[in-house]
């Protein structure tokens, strides 16, 4: 291992790998870099000593993290009849070691020649290397001796097993719960499956020494990898033959005997040494009842295993001629009906003839799994011997699915996740076989690989497989002997393993196997990257398995499971329905399936995933416990079709049954309708075109919650469906509908959707006030049209021709907080947010070079077009202003027909102090406040700064380029900066606008959002764009408000701004359509060559940015700021930085945000939502609460509604809401400044409608100017009733000499000095005086906290 950047440095957790993988990797990132820009020669030179130092085993020296190789692998013996440990190597190669300063070696340089080929770089071989080499297991080896001493006595108290004789199922039975609590304490039970044997059962159950006794797995093959999690090392013991009759594979028999032999290995290990090192437990391989297995766990504290943390697996099995593989076939039955309807009569040779119950496939893979388990272990020994680098590609394409999968996720503080663990490291390994090995592979994939491959090579080629195809549609086999009929008629998955019996994706449900195709599509991108490093992507990154951000909406089930498992014998029907409920090896993943297939045919057209992940099931969880159960149901949406309004069905003339189908489907929600094409089609119709844009991101959900609870009996809380869902949700419920409720209905299912409860903090608290066709942004937009047209119009008038008006108003991109608010004329508004447009005039020569002149004749250029439009259009009105001074008379602007000018002597070089003219549009009610965009002026600021800083006037030079960016910030980086976040919004992303809303809301009840020391708006709207452009982990672009803001918490919680470039490149973003199509070409035949070409910014670009950032670093200007750059803005100089303070406090709150989310959905309740949208007041040093009838903007806060907690069927109100979270008042030691009650005022500014104008903020803006070296203030912008004060220690705290030219309010220290002169410190208390006289009318109480 090479020594990498130096000790003490912060490490940042990964889920899924141990802390060295991450910290190798991440030393190898730092070797590596240097060769992947500037010279190359000297590049290569300097990666050709690192890769001698990483050959030759300079820096850390530790024998655990090093992996032995040999020169060739042990083969693999035959089984024999003594039981034997086997335990084979890797095959790998292992260079010389050498001094660092001799030249590279010809094996090396062709090592060099062949990374530069394969890879994009040398840096992401290096981190593949020491990513297995931390993390590969392989037996034989300095780590592993103390877990091969182990083996070894696994294997040795295994063989003394006692032979029991034959046993009935009651004296087995009381056998087994006699000799457990001998051996454990506590009576022990057989762990037979469902259905448990009945008393009198004709069958003899009996223990007898293994036959074999084999290490078989991933380990053996140096495949294991060991993550944070552990690894499984597994040790097959192979049952005698002579315990089974020919017959034991039906009813279950076969599934008896095992189970007993397994309590008898259990009791065996409970008798060794080995119970005093390990917990030995029972467990299920698959989640399957039918397939009990012991598991050994260290003990806490115990050092039995050295380093290694992992957790042996005991596998029951069977000789391959134990039973007829033809009996076990996929279409064959081996369960009777009779034997379910506890016939016993009926359950032998009297039952119904084999063809004509119904199949067992399910069941009979299960047995499969037992009699092929050393075979497909032989089959992968064989690979590897034809493919060397076979082993290190499985261990990648392992690592990769670990970071990937739900196994064991915690949800909240007690919940885990039971995860998909039939698609694991053994299936994907089989598949890599097949592509290598198969003939079939060669001939139609596409993806042709070989035995003479890299591990890269073959790893990256099975992702790109994996990412395009489809297992339901085209089944795939080893060989050309298998019956393919009878595999795709009792199977959806088909891929049939080399003996052609038995199908390997058996128990394997559609939606995860959708859900890898779609993650390897991300990753087959990820690797084909040609702009940065992909490895972070592919391998270490933490948000692949996080469930709260993975899918787009998320709902919490809470299911009674008693009409599910109630039908136990009786009908036939009952029988069959039973039977199919066992097929899958556990009730709770019966539910699963059920549930997801339900919802994938249901919801096909708005949603390509539905997953559904069942909380993690304990062994002693049985029928009768696991009656209530929670399942979470995970949605990744379909852009294009989840938001549509109007579902469309079948016609039902021409498609009868379909149509019968869609009525059953959705009930009285279908109906029968004409389209405008004529044609006459059943739908269901789920809003209008004035439904607002929160409502319209519901429909889905509410989709979800209707079809749940029709055909389910689940009843969201708090319920999303509107009115109109309910009046016919319960009407006709169909026959077929399964009642997750109990025996007399009295309790139902629980759905809880974060998704329509999230959204509500999106709205604003005077909505209902307005009719909900006019507040909406498309509303804006149009008007913005109109006017754009209107102005246009006015150029024969003008001056000069109006080339553009560019909008750059939030409301006019999908970014402000609440829709756009039209004045009409009854409303008696205190605050209408102005739409800001920058007009573009036609260039000409006779532009005054004066600036000061130059801002007079824009200003005569605003009033010339004021006058020319209200001339125009009569029915508007038109008022010029100065963004400083305001309106008013005493300013001396121009209002109505009075001359202009311009108040006071405004600073010459300030951008933002420039005119304006308002315009209030007659008919759509929009006010649009227009400034003139002149590129002369732009040069004029550039000339001038030159020319002073020739001159040596430096102060005036840095004035002018100050005043330079700020007119690029006005003119030319919001306009663009507005088109990049419309498109986005508009085009591609529709759920981008919910996000930034969202972001904006949570950042401004934070108090963090705008201001002089808050988060700019358009650094918020690029922190959204940023999950949108590139998604985190390969994870889709999200489709919902609420995933795009759990995933901005994300990147806020989890980026380390000090040492990774965050940038947002606009031009990758694409419509999950485009990546459909992809996929859809690649189905056809062979893939199209640069299928996984992925969009973005060009490398030449990207390296530029990155050479940026790294030389900031070097310059140390990057001190842990939130920093956000683009193609086009490589410096953050658009809009600056968030400080380094403010930035840890953004992931303070993020990470507590995010915990609150996650409690959330693992308790099923909204009670701790408000929370997320609540800042705590405590942490400040004082806060000045304001009078609420002067606070303009307060209609711009949640209603109160966002804050009734439903709780079960108890509804609490806002008020006791509020009460409950005590941490958000001040503290009880604060000491209040109690005001007088101000006087209450219905409009306290006696005007109509007030353009802009927010007291508060000019209020806090004074304060500022005057204080700002003594505190920080903070303010929610949108309402808020309190200013929260922080004061600077170093300038309150430290005394400082009292001299005449010390700034600010200070009083002496009595009897101490500071040299030769009296010292003083701050006056605080004065301080707070002057504020609250400065804030006469304005402050309601003043509270000093600290």
């Amino acid at each position: 291992m090479v020594a990498g950047r130096p000790a003490g440095k912060r490490k940042t957790a990964v889920a899924g790998l141990p802390e060295g993988a991450r910290n190798s990797t991440r030393q190898a990132k730092a070797r590596g870099f240097r060769s992947t820009m500037g010279n190359k020669a000297a590049k290569q030179e300097d990666s050709d000593v690192d890769m001698a130092a990483s050959l030759s085993g300079e820096g850390e020296s530790s024998d655990d993290s090093e992996i032995e190789d040999s020169d060739s692998d042990k083969e693999m013996d035959d089984v024999t009849d003594e039981p034997r440990l086997s335990g084979e190597n890797a095959s790998s190669s292992t260079g010389t070691q050498r001094h660092v300063r001799q030249g590279p070696t010809n094996a090396e340089v062709m090592a060099l020649n062949e990374a530069s080929m394969l890879y994009k770089t040398n840096l992401f071989k290096l981190q593949i290397d020491e990513l297995l080499s931390e993390t590969a297991m392989t037996g034989d080896t300095k780590a592993t001796t103390e877990l091969d001493d182990v083996l070894k006595r696994v294997r040795d108290e295994l063989v003394l097993i006692e032979d029991t004789g034959e046993m009935s199922v009651e004296k087995a039975t009381n056998h087994v719960r006699k000799l457990g609590k001998t051996v454990t304490g506590a009576a022990m039970d057989v762990p037979f499956p469902d259905p448990a044997p009945v008393v009198g059962l004709a069958i003899k159950l009996a223990v007898a020494a293994p036959s074999v006794i084999n290490v078989v797995g991933s380990y053996p093959l140096g495949m294991a990898v060991r993550t944070q999690s552990s690894f499984n090392v597994d040790v097959m013991v192979q049952m005698p033959s002579h315990l089974f009759q020919e017959r034991d594979h039906l009813n279950f028999r076969y599934f008896y005997k095992r189970a007993f032999y397994v309590a008898m290995m259990r009791i065996q290990l409970h008798r060794s040494a080995l119970n005093e090192e390990f917990d030995i437990a029972f467990d299920l391989l698959r989640n399957d009842t039918r397939l009990p297995i012991v598991v050994l766990r260290p003990k806490k504290g115990k050092k039995q295993l050295g380093k290694l943390e992992c957790t042996i697996r005991i596998l029951p099995s069977i000789a391959n001629e134990a039973f007829s593989l033809q009996r076990l076939s996929p279409g064959r039955n081996n369960v009777r009906l009779g034997y379910l309807l506890d016939d016993r009569a009926a359950a032998g040779v009297g039952d119904k003839k084999d063809e004509e119950q119904p199949a067992t496939p399910q069941y009979n893979s299960a047995i499969l799994s037992d009699v092929l388990l050393l075979t497909h272990m032989k089959y992968l020994f064989e690979t590897r011997e034809k493919c060397p680098e076979f082993g290190r590609a499985a261990a990648l394409l392992r690592l990769w699915l670990t970071q990937r999968t739900m196994i064991g996720q915690q949800v909240g503080a007690q919940q885990q996740l039971m995860g998909s663990n039939r698609i694991n490291g053994f299936i994907l390994s089989m598949v890599l076989a097949w592509l290598v090995r198969s003939v079939q592979a060669q001939r139609g994939t596409g993806v042709k690989l070989s035995g003479t491959m890299g591990a890269h090579q073959l790893f990256k080629g099975a992702i790109e497989f994996l990412a395009v195809h489809d297992f339901e549609e085209n089944a795939i086999q080893f060989g050309d002997d298998a019956d393919m009929d009878a595999f795709d008629d009792n199977f959806g998955a088909v891929f049939v393993d080399p003996t052609a019996s038995m199908n390997l994706l058996s128990g394997v449900q559609a939606w995860e196997l959708a859900e890898l195709r779609l993650e390897a599509s991300k990753t087959a991108l990820d690797l084909n990257r040609s702009t940065e490093d992909c490895f972070d992507r592919v391998f270490l990154s933490a948000a692949l398995s996080n469930i709260t951000a993975k899918y787009d909406h998320i709902f919490r089930v809470d299911v009674d499971l008693f009409k599910f498992l109630s039908p136990r014998h009786g009908s036939e029907l009952k029988a069959t329905r039973r039977l199919a409920e066992l097929e899958m090896g556990h009730p709770v993943v019966a539910v699963q399936s059920h549930i997801a297939t339900f919802l994938e045919t249901a919801l096909e057209r708005q949603t390509p995933l539905v997953a559904v992940h069942p909380c993690a099931i304990d062994f002693g969880q049985r029928t009768k416990i696991t009656r209530k159960h929670v399942f979470y149901i995970g949605v990744i949406a379909e852009v294009s079709e989840a938001r549509r309004l109007v579902d469309l069905g079948p016609n039902p003339e021409a498609q009868p049954q379909e149509a019968a189908e869609f009525r059953m489907l959705w009930g009285k929600r279908a109906e029968l309708r004409r389209f405008r094409d004529g044609s006459i089609r059943l739908a269901t119709v789920w809003g209008g075109n004035s439904m607002s844009f929160e409502a319209r991101a519901l429909i889905l959900p509410r989709m979800l919650a209707f079809l749940m609870r029709r055909h389910f009996a689940v009843v969201a809380h708090p319920e999303i469906l509107i009115p109109e869902d309910l009046l016919v949700v319960d009407k006709a419920r169909p026959s077929s509908a399964l009642s997750f409720g109990t025996a007399d209905d009295t309790h139902t299912g629980k759905l809880f959707c974060m998704s329509g409860r999230i959204n509500d903090f999106v709205s604003t608290q005077d909505l209902s006030e307005f009719d909900a066709d006019q507040i909406t942004f498309e509303a804006a937009i149009t008007g913005f049209d109109q006017l754009q047209r209107e102005i246009k119009g006015l150029e024969d008038q003008l001056p000069l021709r109006v080339l553009a008006l560019h909008p750059v108003a939030p409301g006019l991109r999908y970014a402000s907080l609440a829709p756009p608010k039209p004045l009409a004329a009854h409303q008696d508004d205190a605050f209408i947010e102005p739409l800001h447009v920058m007009v573009e005039f036609a260039g000409s020569s006779k532009w005054p070079s004066d600036i000061t002149a130059l801002h007079k004749v824009k200003a005569a250029f605003l009033q010339r077009l004021g006058e020319c439009y209200t001339t125009s259009y009569p029915g508007a009105h038109v008022d010029v202003g100065n963004r400083f001074y305001g309106y008013g008379a005493t300013d001396g602007l121009f209002t109505g027909g009075s001359s202009l000018t311009l108040g006071g002597q405004a600073d010459d070089f300030d951008y933002e102090r420039d005119s304006f003219v308002d315009i209030r549009h007659a008919e759509n009610g929009y006010c649009f406040r227009l400034s003139i965009l002149c590129d002369y002026e732009g040069e004029l600021l550039e000339t001038k700064a030159r020319e002073m800083r020739v001159a040596g006037l430096i102060t005036q030079a840095e004035a002018l380029e100050t005043s330079h960016r700020r007119w690029l910030r006005t003119t030319h980086w919001r306009p663009k900066h507005h088109r990049q976040i419309l498109d986005l919004c508009q085009r591609y992303h529709p759920a981008a606008s919910l996000t930034i809303r969202l972001l904006k809301r949570w950042l401004s009840r934070h108090m963090l959002l705008g201001q002089a020391v808050g988060v700019p708006e358009e650094i918020a709207e690029l922190l959204a764009a940023h999950v949108f452009t590139d998604p985190v982990g390969g994870l889709t672009a999200p489709a919902s408000g609420y995933s795009g803001f759990v995933r901005c918490l994300q990147l806020l919680a989890n980026w380390r701004w000090d040492e990774d470039l965050c940038m947002v490149d606009f031009s990758a973003i694409s419509t999950s359509n485009d990546e459909e199509d992809m996929h859809k070409k690649s189905l056809v035949g062979a893939m199209p060559q640069g299928i996984w070409s992925s969009k973005g910014i060009s490398p030449d670009a990207f390296v530029t940015l990155q050479s940026a950032f790294d030389e900031a670093k070097k310059q140390k200007q990057i001190k842990g700021e939130l920093r956000i750059v683009a193609e086009d803005n490589p410096d953050a100089l658009w809009w600056g930085t968030v400080s380094p303070v403010l930035t840890r406090r953004l992931r303070a709150l993020s990470v507590a945000s995010l915990q609150q989310i996650v409690e959330c959905l693992a308790t099923g309740s909204d009670a701790g939502l408000p929370q997320v949208f609540t800042t705590p007041l405590s942490d400040y040093d004082f806060v000045i609460k304001l009078d609420s009838d002067v606070i303009c903007r307060k209609y711009e806060q949640p209603p109160s509604s966002a804050f009734h907690v439903v709780d079960g069927n108890m509804e609490v109100s806002s008020d006791t809401a509020v009460e409950v979270f005590k941490n958000l008042l001040p503290t009880m030691q604060a000491k209040s400044q109690q005001l007088p009650k101000a006087k209450q005022h219905v409009n306290p500014f006696n005007q109509r409608g007030i353009i802009g104008f927010d007291p508060i903020q000019l209020f806090i803006r004074d304060l500022t100017n005057v204080y700002r070296d003594a505190m920080l203030l903070f303010n929610d912008v949108y309402g808020g009733q309190h200013i929260a004060g922080l004061w600077n220690p170093t300038v309150v705290q430290r005394p400082a000499p009292f001299v005449a030219s010390l700034h600010g309010n200070v009083m002496p220290l009595v009897g101490e000095k500071i040299g030769t002169r009296p010292a003083a410190t701050y006056n605080t208390k004065a301080v707070v005086e002057e504020i609250i006289r400065l804030g006469e009318g304005l402050i309601d109480d003043f509270v000093v906290q600290k």
